[in-house]
């Protein structure tokens, strides 16, 4: 019975549009934050297009969006995001280690946010409206690769 759960779960994620995100973290342990125009929190990232290289999608967003170019990335955490109107996707988020502090890494936003700053965690964690997986990416990147609360 579980390798039965196992095989229609593994089918059902299959189907799902991807969203790729990635918590970039300076060599001073801090985190790019971003805020989309609506308001809303977010990391760079976005869709990945259908038969697009994931890894590729994943790089690509991060220029497009915030001007950083990435080159190595390590899986973190992933989820099922429900919405709806837009439906259901699959979320990845990864871990990118960028070899700057903060202060010298320069941020170019995309039409698509209108803030980006990079914080610690304390900074970080004073924001209340971070939803709960990104929270929790943010919560692993920040103990394994930046400075814990």
């Amino acid at each position: 019975m579980y390798w039965d759960q196992v095989k229609s779960t593994r089918e059902a994620l299959e189907d799902l549009p991807v969203s790729a995100k990635i918590v970039l973290m300076s060599a001073d342990g801090k985190a790019l934050l971003m805020r989309k125009d609506s308001g809303l929190f977010d990391l760079p990232g976005g869709k990945v297009e259908s038969g697009e290289d994931l890894f590729e999608a994943l790089k690509r967003e991060v220029k497009e969006e915030a001007g950083i170019k990435v080159k190595k990335v390590e899986f973190i955490s992933s989820w099922v995001k429900h919405h709806p109107t837009m439906g259901d996707r699959l979320v990845l988020v990864f871990h990118g280690q960028l070899k700057k502090n903060a202060a010298d890494i320069k941020v170019t936003l995309s039409d698509e946010h209108n803030w980006g700053e990079f914080k610690g965690a304390k900074g970080t964690f004073k924001l209340k409206d971070i939803p709960p997986g990104y929270a929790n990416a943010l919560h692993i990147c920040f103990a394994r690769y930046g400075k814990p609360l």
